[in-house]
């Protein structure tokens, strides 16, 4: 923070020359001092006026530091020097000598190697007093749903008044209003989905309704019978609320996940042939949980039976319990094209492993696929607790819950329904991170996702995955 970076020469003229003794009660001289107050001062001040910054970037919902990253880093190697960061500012507008560059670089650079990775330069980006997110979301959420509230409002006060028929007589008109005020439309309808006349007990079979009184007429939502335009049923709003809710955790799951396998890829010496040779020792081209638990042990990472179980199950696409090199690589390969590209082009480093499994990589590298790993078995299980939380729900259903996430009914759920669904609750929710939650379910790797898909996965985890009773 004292010595200059650019100047060499005196930067080697202070530090060569000898340092004198100062007392306790001692001072330094009066020009000295004056210096260092003025360097402080502008220091403090620097970092205030780029803490509002980051802040101001930070309350922006387009705003990422990946993407804010890759428009710096426009030649695609994973480094920002000062010839890119130099072509960035020029196409904004700002001319800055190399000199000024080379400040920048070194105030971000924290390993001294003169390039920016996405860790200094996310680090670099956050904030000392970040804004809590979550009242941001919330109070974004309330605005949506009272435009939502105010757009139904609108659509049920059209339907009951046309212009065609006149008006009935005042008598009808408040027995009607007082019948209506037992049930609105905000409570028994979905934001993203047209609401539906529904057959009551004493007009309907509780078996079959016919199609005749079953009408596509906007009225207040029955509890008891409901019917989409293809008469396929959808789950009750507070059951759907539920829904978005878990969809909206697993998205933050997700991104929890990708942002470790961007760090990991991030590592110039980690590579999937290496990494999946520490489980196959064999060289049998699979993994099995005996190997997977065998080689974590090897390299420090202990998880439960229920974790690898889980682990397996996400990953394991034909079923045989199995993991390939290809199931395997999906583990540890981001979503992302950039830093998927970087890890399958590294070849093995063909290093033989001395003392543990994972002595191929560095030890900087080591930690972070450790880490990864923690990251997946949390995850999992926390999407585990998810599921057996909307399971404990007495009303939900998985045919049901399908259904109101397929918002066109054409039978697959694609990322646009879900993003869409997911807003209408109020949650800002990216393409990227509605394309991680369908990537997690799509086996067949199509890009949408099917009941059957939905309904095997849940079926897996449900048989799988008891919890244990502890009796006193």
């Amino acid at each position: 923070m004292l010595l200059p970076c650019e100047d060499n020469l005196l930067r080697n003229l202070t530090l060569d020359r000898p340092s004198l003794r100062v007392g306790r009660y001692d001072n330094l001289p009066r020009d000295i001092e004056t210096a260092l107050v003025d360097i402080l001062e502008k220091e403090i001040d620097l970092q205030r006026r780029l803490d509002i910054l980051k802040r101001d970037l930070e309350v922006r919902y387009d705003y990422s530091t990946l993407a804010a990253y890759r428009s710096v880093d426009k030649y695609n190697d994973g480094r920002i020097d000062t010839f890119n960061l130099g072509s960035f500012l020029r196409s904004t507008g700002h001319y800055a000598t190399e000199r000024e560059l080379l400040s920048i670089v070194r105030r971000v650079d924290t390993d001294g190697d003169a390039r920016l990775s996405y860790s200094e330069y996310s680090e670099f980006l956050r904030s000392t007093n970040p804004p809590v997110r979550a009242v941001l979301e919330e109070n974004e959420r309330v605005q949506r749903a009272a435009s939502a509230e105010r757009y139904r409002r609108s659509l049920l006060a059209s339907s009951y008044s046309s212009p065609l028929k006149a008006s009935s007589s005042p008598r009808a008109s408040h027995s009607a209003g007082r019948s209506r005020a037992f049930a609105t439309p905000a409570r028994y309808t979905s934001p993203v989905r047209a609401s539906f006349r529904e057959c009551s007990p004493a007009r309907c079979s509780p078996v079959r309704c016919s199609p005749v009184r079953c009408s596509p007429v906007r009225e207040p939502a029955c509890p008891v019978h409901r019917h989409s335009p293809t008469r396929r049923p959808i789950l009750h709003l507070h059951e759907e609320d539920e829904l978005v809710r878990s969809l909206r955790e697993n998205v933050n799951l997700e991104r929890e996940i990708e942002s470790s396998k961007t760090s990991l890829a991030l590592k110039s010496d980690f590579n999937l042939q290496d990494a999946f040779k520490i489980f196959d020792q064999d060289f049998r081209g699979n993994v099995s949980i005996a190997d997977l638990r065998d080689g974590l042990s090897a390299i420090g990472v202990y998880p439960t039976s229920e974790e690898v179980e889980l682990f397996v199950t996400r990953y394991d696409t034909n079923g045989d319990r199995r993991l390939s090199f290809n199931e395997f690589s999906d583990a540890f390969t981001a979503l992302d094209t950039y830093y998927s590209h970087m890890v399958n082009r590294r070849a093995s480093n063909h290093r033989h492993p001395l003392y543990r499994r994972d002595d191929c990589f560095l030890s900087d590298t080591q930690v972070e696929f450790r880490n990864v790993w923690r990251v997946h078995f949390k995850a999992e299980t926390a999407a585990e607790s998810i599921r057996q939380r909307l399971q404990r729900q007495p009303c939900f259903n998985v045919y049901e819950a399908f259904n109101s996430c397929d918002l066109n009914d054409d039978g697959a759920v694609s990322t646009d329904e879900l993003k869409r669904l997911i807003q209408s609750r109020g949650f800002y929710v990216s393409d990227k991170e509605a394309a991680q939650v369908v990537e997690k379910f799509d086996k067949s790797k199509t890009g949408r996702i099917s009941y059957s898909e939905v309904s095997l996965k849940t079926k897996n985890f449900l048989v799988r995955w008891r919890p244990v009773v502890i009796s006193m």
